[in-house]
């Protein structure tokens, strides 16, 4: 008896599986952020299970768990060693009387408006009066300065104890919705297992997709994977190498520069890192703002100058940091216009809110890196043309293990 298939029945079949899958999918995209997740901290980890798996021996089943419980440790501690520098400069802010900060720059506007209005600018050799347009603005300003007295508006201890008192009351609330809480925890607890599964079975994970293809592609496959990789190890890598780079260069260039509250402003730049091109020009407003408000410490500057002297040094640090830092530390792997990073967050966050935000652009490098193989096939090209190059040189840990190796063995040779 023929038990093969006819073509209708093969495409009845297909067309069905196409049908179900495509189902199967709609259904599940409200777990697709934990799973995301759930895969990132297994890929993030897997380094570190390697290593204690390697170094020491230990079965992995151990060194998962280990590195799992080392990351739940640092989670909880984190928050611990920043709170206090932070709530330090924040505290610093809530003791600002920013009456006075809005006086000020009400008055200066006022100095400038006045130098302008005695300034004759000559327009076809006949001066230009601005007092038409400056008197009004004038007339404007002061009206605003009289309207803004110190008792019309709250001091800010009143409205950090009004804060105070609304978020305890909101916490109060908060704790009450045992539903909520309970969602959150089971929602933490199945990424954990998903994360801890995930990265046991990773190794397997790749081989089963690989043996998925047909055996004259799983080449290809595999390289397309190693390349994809490679995608998000230079961007998580990068990511991370920024973030404390640019955190620690502001937190020691707004200590230099005398800004109140530098420690918070650090860890505020360099968690903003994660938005590309948006983060830089997000932090600097606060310590524009700050600047502003306080002035400086050691700089004999009025605050409107001082706060010039900031947005300078924020805009600073953004250029040499995408002139020099970020082709050395993403590399080619990210390599994207600004024009596709942005339309990428942009879409990022209309798709997947916060998480599309921060993952737009290794997922655009990764579509990239599909969508060049599926061109090269459609062209009849070999997608990858060359074997991966093997390593010329050997690494410096390598070779230093190597050298001492042979020095002990010469060392032994000689006292026999």
């Amino acid at each position: 008896m023929n038990t093969t298939w006819s073509t209708p029945t093969k495409y009845i079949v297909g067309v069905g599986l196409a049908l179900l899958g495509i189902y199967v999918f709609y259904i599940s995209l409200p777990v697709f952020p934990i799973l995301i997740i759930a895969a990132l901290s297994a890929f993030l980890l897997t380094p570190a299970v390697d290593f204690f798996h390697q170094r020491f021996k230990i079965p992995r089943l151990i060194a998962v768990l280990l590195s799992y419980a080392l990351l739940i440790l640092i989670a909880l501690l984190s928050p611990l060693l920043l709170i206090g520098p932070m709530m330090q400069g924040f505290s610093s802010l809530a003791a600002v009387d920013y009456h006075v900060f809005l006086n000020d720059i009400l008055s200066w506007f006022q100095i400038t408006l006045i130098n302008l209005r005695t300034i004759k600018l000559p327009i076809l050799t006949t001066p230009l009066d601005l007092s038409s347009i400056i008197n009004p603005a004038l007339q404007f300003l002061q009206n605003t300065e009289v309207a803004i007295a110190p008792n019309s508006l709250p001091s800010m201890d009143t409205i950090v104890s009004s804060l105070q008192s609304a978020l305890t009351v909101t916490f109060g609330v908060a704790t009450s919705v045992v539903g909520t809480v309970s969602s959150w925890v089971l929602t933490l607890i199945i990424t954990l297992m998903a994360a801890v599964y995930m990265t046991l079975d990773s190794a397997k994970f790749v081989t089963y997709f690989i043996n998925l293809a047909p055996k004259p592609y799983r080449s290809e496959v595999a390289q397309l994977l190693d390349r994809l990789k490679k995608v998000w190890q230079s961007y998580i890598r990068g990511q991370t190498t920024l973030m404390i780079t640019i955190g620690t260069t502001i937190w020691l260039g707004d200590s230099v520069l005398g800004i109140q509250g530098a420690f918070a402003l650090g860890v505020i730049a360099g968690m903003l890192e994660l938005l590309p091109y948006l983060g830089p020009f997000l932090a600097a407003i606060p310590a524009v703002i700050v600047a502003l408000i306080q002035g400086s410490a050691y700089l004999d500057v009025s605050n409107f100058t001082f706060g010039l002297i900031v947005a300078v040094f924020y805009l600073t640090i953004h250029q040499v940091k995408d002139v020099f830092l970020v082709p050395r530390i993403l590399g080619d792997a990210v390599d994207l216009h600004p024009l596709v990073v942005i339309i990428g967050v942009a879409i990022g966050a209309t798709v997947g809110d916060i998480l599309g935000v921060l993952l737009a652009t290794p997922i655009i490098a990764s579509g990239r890196e599909i969508v060049w193989y599926l061109y090269a096939k459609i062209l009849g090209q070999e997608p990858y043309p060359y074997p991966p190059k093997a390593e010329l040189y050997p690494k410096p840990t390598s070779l230093w293990l190597e050298q001492s190796r042979a020095w002990w063995l010469r060392t032994l040779k000689r006292n026999k």
